[in-house]
């Protein structure tokens, strides 16, 4: 039996020799493969980290971009409002204007003009009462308006009140304001 006993344990010992072999070359075939996945992983999240970044920054761009268009808006809104301002004081001035101003306007108005003898100024309520029946050889409208002064000559009239004057420049008069605050 000595020499089954031999030889079953050399067998033994052949198989404990490959099943070592074959153990130490799994256990390599799975550190390979583990290193190969973790790196696979790592560039995986490698290239997730970086798209987060990418997004992050294009998100920050964004908010900082709408903030700044925001901050326009409110900006221009604020100086649109403050010309509006401005222009509601002047048209609440040229409406009290003096009495010589007023004329110096019409008389101004009137030279800007081409119109016929029979033209009619229309002045406002108050002017009128004070200035009478004819002005400058016109004859003065029976009709009123809220400032300023309108000319009718025929079917024609030309619209010179006030608001009407500051309404249509007011693009130039809005330039013109917020230089002289702004600079």
């Amino acid at each position: 039996m000595s020499n089954l006993d031999n030889l079953v344990a050399e067998i033994l010992q052949q198989a404990q020799k490959e099943a070592n072999r074959i153990l130490a070359k799994t256990k390599a075939e799975n550190l390979e493969f583990t290193e190969k996945e973790n790196k696979k992983i790592q560039r995986e999240v490698d290239i997730i980290e970086q798209k987060s970044k990418e997004e992050a920054v294009s998100l920050k761009e964004r908010i900082l971009s709408n903030a700044n268009l925001k901050s326009r808006d409110m900006i221009l809104q604020a100086k649109e409002e403050l010309v509006d301002r401005v222009l509601e004081k002047a048209l609440e001035r040229l409406k009290n204007i003096d009495k010589d101003r007023y004329l110096d306007f019409v008389e101004n108005t009137l030279k800007t003009l081409n119109i016929s003898k029979n033209a009619e100024i229309i002045l406002t309520k108050k002017m009128r009462d004070m200035l009478g029946e004819e002005i400058f050889g016109y004859k003065v409208s029976d009709d009123i308006v809220e400032s300023g002064c309108s000319i009718k000559d025929g079917n024609l009239v030309y619209n010179n009140e006030f608001s009407n004057l500051l309404e249509f420049n007011k693009e130039d008069l809005e330039k013109e304001i917020l230089k002289k605050i702004f600079g």
